[in-house]
Order: structure tokens, then sequence, then C-alpha cells
């Protein structure tokens, strides 16, 4: 009797085990979202005035959501090319800039909520028409395309609701003749003034715009040492807005690199010469910096290899 019971517990067991495993097993797929727009920055000239339609493509590559747009005003954050959005001024019926933009397609307000199926592209058509009295500068926005996993009459999706943003920065320049004065300041441009032969020669550049209209800055970083050749550094044309500074990096096959020099061991003095200017600027800003490369780690492990071979080689007293 007592072997019975034992086997029909243990039955019982592997049966409990048996519907654990295929309760466990039944797969749960989480809900993901993401997203891509092009193209991810537009620069537009705008004539005080005048109307431009801009299209953008939107595309939903997670799961069915609804969508919406909107535009948010932004300015610079630091110096490395972020962007801080004032979402508390998004254009609305009220915003100061409401009159200068306006949706066609895939809806005629921004913030109305429209389906979006997954994987399906969508064109977004944006008409900018900025005031005649408009001061002519910059104007920075950003089209922001915003998802969520919440459809109304739907599947209620398993766990917290899933939202996902993106956005296209917006850069409007209003001129009358097409042809804005841009003011290029060089704020920065550094390197270390004694480094070691085995170190690296790196440099620091930070440009400012001051001025009423972005651009992009022309140049190059040459270095003249004691011995050998020159070396050319060609530097990154990204955009500096209106009233920021920003760290420039250089540019290597169409990437973005730190600016260094590639020579592996450095002897010698260094002299270096940024010459840099905005996109439109005829006369371009220069500033020289020297280097010297000293072998210190060099001359201290040669102390140190000698050293240690004489204390090696020292005779030992005899008893």
């Amino acid at each position: 009797m007592q072997k019975i019971k034992q086997t029909t517990k243990v039955t019982c067991l592997f049966i409990s085990l048996f519907i654990c495993s295929l309760v466990y097993s039944i797969p749960v797929h989480a809900q993901t979202l993401g997203l891509s727009i092009s193209p991810p920055i537009d620069e537009v000239m705008i004539i005080p005035g005048k109307a431009i339609t801009q299209t953008f493509t939107i595309t939903n590559d997670g799961n069915d959501g609804m969508a919406s747009i909107y535009i948010v005003p932004f300015k610079a954050d630091g110096e490395n090319g972020n962007v801080d959005l004032d979402e508390k001024n998004a254009i609305t019926n009220s915003s100061p800039y409401a009159s200068w933009f306006s949706l066609s397609s895939p809806v005629n307000n921004f913030g109305e909520k429209f389906y979006m199926a997954s994987g399906q592209r969508q064109d977004v058509i944006v008409k900018i028409s900025p005031a005649s009295d408009a001061a002519e500068k910059d104007y920075y926005f950003t089209l922001l395309y915003e998802l969520d996993n919440t459809i109304p009459g739907g599947i209620v999706p398993i766990g917290p609701t899933n939202q996902a943003r993106i956005g296209t920065n917006l850069l409007i320049s209003l001129s009358k003749d097409g042809e804005p004065n841009k003011v290029l300041n060089l704020v920065e441009f550094s390197a270390p003034t004694i480094i070691d032969s085995l170190g690296e020669l790196r440099f620091n550049i930070k440009i400012g715009n001051f001025g009423s209209y972005v651009f992009k800055p022309n140049g190059e970083i040459v270095i003249k040492p004691t011995f050998g050749n020159s070396e050319t550094l060609k530097i990154a044309p990204l955009n500096i807005i209106s009233d920021s500074i920003r760290n420039i990096p250089c540019l290597e096959n169409e990437e973005t690199v730190i600016c260094e020099s590639k020579n592996k061991v450095l002897v010698g003095i260094y002299k270096t010469t940024l010459t840099v200017s905005a996109d439109n600027q005829d006369l371009p800003q220069k500033k020289t910096i020297t280097t010297i490369a000293f072998p210190f780690s060099l001359i201290v492990g040669t102390i140190l290899v000698v050293a240690v071979y004489k204390i090696l080689k020292k005779p030992k007293n005899k008893i």
C-alpha cells in the first residue's frame, strides 16, 4: 500500500512538472517600437513672406502603433552638437509661429494621431511660410515624429505602454538676397606644449557662431615637424548654429575622428597651423601653435635597463 502511495506521488509530481513546462513554454511577444525618418536634417533658405513645401518620409520599423507629428523649437545644448528641445513652446494654434507651418499629409493638424502599421512608410508634407515682417536671421525647429503601441479598439499590449520618438532638425534661414553674412569665431585651437615622444599629439578646436546664420567651417590643420614630412588633417564641416560654440573633430574617409598626428614616435619641435573659414567667407582665420616632443619614457627606460644590468653583473662577495 505504501509503494502505491509513493508511486502515485511520483506520478503526480511528473504531471505537475509537465504542466508547468507547458505553461512556461508559451511564447510571449514583447512590444517593440522602431522609427526612422529622412532626411535627418533639413536646411532651407526662404525670403520672408514666401512659402515652400518640404516632404519628409517616416517609417515604422517596429509594431503597429498610433503616430503623431509635432514641431518644436530648439537651441544648442553644450558644445558637442546636441540640441535642447523647447517642448513647452511646441507649435500650436496659439503659438507665435503657428502661421509659419501647416500639414497637408497624413493629417491636417499637429499632434493629431494616425495609425501606422508595422513596416509602413508615410510621407509627411509640411508647408513653411514665414511672415513677411519676420526678422532676417535663423530659426531652429525639430519635426518630431512620435509613436506609441496603444491602438484604440485594438489588442491591449502586455506590460507598460511603449513610446518612441525621432526627429528631423529644421534649420530655416530668412534672407531677402540669399547671401546672409556668416560670422566665424575661432574660440580655441590648442595642443600640449610638451609631450612624450611615445605620446599623442592631439588638437582641440572650438569654433563659435555669434552671428545670425548657421554655417559649416572649412579648413585644415598642417603639422610641420623639425624632422620628417609635414602632415595635413581636414576638419569636419559640421553645422554650427547661431549663438553657440561647438567642438570640431577632423574628417577621415567620410567619418569624424579625433584631430591628432598619425606619427607613432614624435621627436623635435612641431609647428601646427589651423586655417579655417565659414562656408561663404573669403578671408580665413589662422592660428599657429608649437609643441615640443621629448623622449622622456625612452630615457627613463634606458636608465632602468642599465641600472638592472649593473645590478645583475655586480660580483658577489665570497665567504
